[in-house]
């Protein structure tokens, strides 16, 4: 065990002690344990020199003495406060032995051991330590009267409980808030190692037996598995119980050794139903991360990729419970991994032969520069990546300068609310474009989590690192909710400067931003534009055939998107000239060719305006085509007999001529239609202007000049 290891288990173990109760007199329960007879002890074996490395899990029984103790106040529901138990007879109490050790027997007949592994087993002696001191027959003396026989007894039970079954009580007793979340993740982690520790060394002692397993020169869990009728009954056991309790069996990156690994996938749905969401990030953060440390993660993982396991320790560390074991434990993990990506012990790792930081290096660099919120790792890289990136990536003095104590005091900064905000470098961050549906399930972007998170008291800081897109997705999320107050706090300051808040939450027409008919909304990096000292952009919703770019969001002195309101512009998707196209222009010739009535076209698209009026030329019809010209009063106008005499334009078919259209509408109101024509060579672009009028869209004389 090294130092590293040896600090990171101390601190586990401080972190069990402090968390016992003051009600419960631990020197008196040790002295109770030291003089038990009837428990048996942990089987020591001799080990060889070459012997693998066992994962440094928690296995004394000290540091598993907070599991039940805090649990049962949560996983039972036990409501007795007497400790009155001077009425207990011997025979009674004989009861509750015999009651315990047939649950005893239960959990050994459930991970298939015989009765000398499964009382070696670190949370079972504590269990039998609890029974033995409070309620076992000739010891009620000495017990600790705070505690009822009732409640000694849960506390047992509780101790007892294998990983699945810690699941199967908490799902009973419905949501558990930060604090019962944190007591859980750090029982349930216990027992979990516990049990690798058990399984490895089990491996161990069969190494030779697990030879047969080798393929190609490297051990395989998959022909071991096909093997196991030739293997050891505790491994066939074995195979058969770690899936049951969230573990596997997995080979090293050599092939040389079969380790354990948690695989909870069996009980994500459970353990992210049941518990904090930030607690429970423990769980899927070590699923990766087990009691081993990073060693696995930094093996399986590229560096350009560490960076952002790195982001997720921190933001679970800063979201999370100080004075729990997994806390400590990950804090380690944290420092650790962080000197691995920014400091590695070998410079070479992360240069090139030109004196470069490697691509692998940067990438992982800017992730961190990157990570939203307040973060310690932002603050930390922002000076030296701004640094590298006027210097190309060349390593400078800016690096050199680099002290891992200065991130320790960003994060104990942060810990204490004092480390501002990370701004983000939205240009680079912000993708394209990119599309997304208002009929997909809002778990799939996140959006419901973001709600619930952000309705807790609307603190902004937990919309920091959404996107534009992202903010009008929950504001229409909010609108379906009738959370018109959260619909308010997504506005921006000038909305709010302009409008008073019982003013819009009373007003439909303030809130109705986003249109009944829109189906998808459209983000595109071209609408992304300087705002004084910020950025500003548009997002596109469906209106009718067009994709209109009109909900304006602004970025914030809080680094935050908010919404404007609706703004008078818009961009239509590219439109192919096809035979869908074809059609819906007919009809409209059809209808208005009887009368000219111009409310008739009122309702029609820019593109069908201009596909009517090529359609005309191609039918030679240019009477119908004078009749869309705009004719209102200080518009230049040309006389109907001067403009029939006139040369025109003649088609043959608007489909060979046109490939598609697209439509966009100017901040002066006007629009342009962007005609692609088919070329021989390569495409021809036509921009074709229209005007807006009270009956829809008109081209003006001379339309494509």
């Amino acid at each position: 065990m090294d130092d590293k290891q040896l600090e990171e288990r101390l601190n586990l173990l401080k972190s069990s002690y402090d968390r016992l109760p003051s009600t419960l007199d631990t020197e008196e329960i040790l002295t109770k344990i030291e003089n038990e007879k009837n428990v048996l002890p942990i089987e020591k074996k001799t080990r060889g020199s070459k012997r693998q490395r066992i994962t440094v899990w928690a296995v004394s029984v000290a540091s598993v003495f907070v599991i039940g103790i805090l649990g049962t106040a949560y996983l039972t529901e036990s409501d007795e406060t007497t400790t009155s138990d001077e009425n207990y007879s011997d025979e009674e109490i004989e009861k509750w032995r015999k009651r315990y050790q047939d649950e005893r027997i239960k959990r050994q007949h459930m991970l298939q051991m015989n009765v000398d592994d499964f009382t070696s087993l670190g949370f079972v002696q504590y269990a039998d330590n609890i029974f033995a001191s409070q309620i076992e027959p000739g010891t009620l003396e000495g017990k600790n009267d705070n505690i009822s026989v009732k409640e000694a007894y849960d506390l047992a039970i509780e101790g007892l409980n294998l990983p699945s079954e810690m699941i199967k009580v908490a799902k009973n007793l419905g949501k558990l808030d930060s604090k019962e979340s944190s007591y859980f993740v750090d029982d349930f982690v216990t027992k979990t190692e516990h049990l690798m520790a058990y399984y490895e060394q089990k491996l161990w002692d069969n190494e030779e037996a697990l030879k047969i397993a080798k393929h190609e020169g490297r051990l395989s869990e998959h022909v071991l598995i096909a093997n196991r009728y030739n293997i050891p009954e505790e491994i066939k056991s074995m195979i058969e119980v770690l899936p049951k309790q969230g573990l596997k069996l997995a080979v090293n990156a050599e092939g040389t050794k079969f380790q354990i690994k948690p695989d909870l996938a069996l009980f994500t749905r459970d353990l992210f139903s049941v518990l904090d969401e930030n607690e429970a990030r423990y769980l899927g953060i070590y699923d990766l991360i087990p009691g081993y440390g990073i060693a696995t993660l930094v093996e399986e993982q590229e560096l350009s990729q560490l960076g952002y396991y790195l982001a997720s320790i921190e933001f679970t560390l800063l979201n999370t419970s100080e004075n729990s074991a997994m806390h400590s434990r990950f804090e380690n993990h944290y420092f650790e991994l962080a000197e691995m990506i920014i400091f590695p012990s070998d410079i070479g790792e992360i240069l090139n032969d030109d004196n470069k930081i490697n691509i692998e290096a940067h990438m992982a660099w800017e992730t961190l520069v990157n990570i939203p919120g307040v973060s310690p790792l932002a603050t930390f890289m922002k000076p030296v990546v701004a640094s590298m990136k006027s210097s190309d990536w060349t390593y400078n003095e800016t690096y050199k300068l680099l002290d891992i104590e200065q991130l320790r005091d960003y994060y104990l900064l942060a810990l204490d609310n004092e480390l501002e905000i990370n701004k983000l470098d939205w240009l680079s961050i912000l993708p394209d474009g990119v599309e997304k549906s208002l009929e997909t399930p809002y778990t799939m972007y996140g959006i419901h989590e973001l709600y619930k998170k952000f309705n807790e008291n609307f603190n902004p800081l937990m919309l920091h690192g959404a996107g534009p897109l992202d903010i009008t997705l929950l504001y229409h999320y909010a609108d379906g909710q009738d959370n018109h107050e959260m619909m308010w706090e997504l506005m921006t300051s000038a909305f709010k400067n302009e409008y008073k808040k019982e003013e819009f939450v009373e007003n439909p027409t303030l809130q109705n931003i986003i249109g009944d008919s829109a189906k998808n909304l459209y983000f595109n990096k071209e609408y992304l534009t300087p705002d004084k000292n910020n950025l500003k952009t548009y997002i596109g919703q469906e209106k009718g055939n067009q994709v209109s770019y009109d909900i304006l969001l602004r970025l914030e002195n809080d680094d935050i998107w908010r919404i404007q309101g609706e703004e008078d512009y818009l961009i239509s998707k590219v439109e192919p000239v096809d035979d869908k196209l074809l059609q819906r222009i007919q009809d409209l010739y059809k209808s208005f060719v009887r009368t000219y009535d111009q409310t008739v076209l009122k309702e029609a698209t820019p593109s069908e305006i201009v596909g009517l009026y090529y359609y005309s030329a191609q039918l030679k019809d240019f009477e119908t085509q004078y009749e869309l010209y705009i004719k209102e009063e200080g518009r230049i106008q040309i006389p109907k007999d001067e403009y029939m005499n006139a040369e025109h334009q003649y088609i043959e078919d608007i489909r060979l001529v046109f490939k598609e259209m697209k439509f966009e509408k100017k901040l002066n109101g006007e629009g342009v239609v962007t005609l692609t024509k088919y070329p021989d060579e390569q495409d021809i672009i036509i921009g074709f202007q229209l005007i807006p009028t009270d009956n829809g869209w008109r081209p003006p004389f001379m339309p494509t000049q």
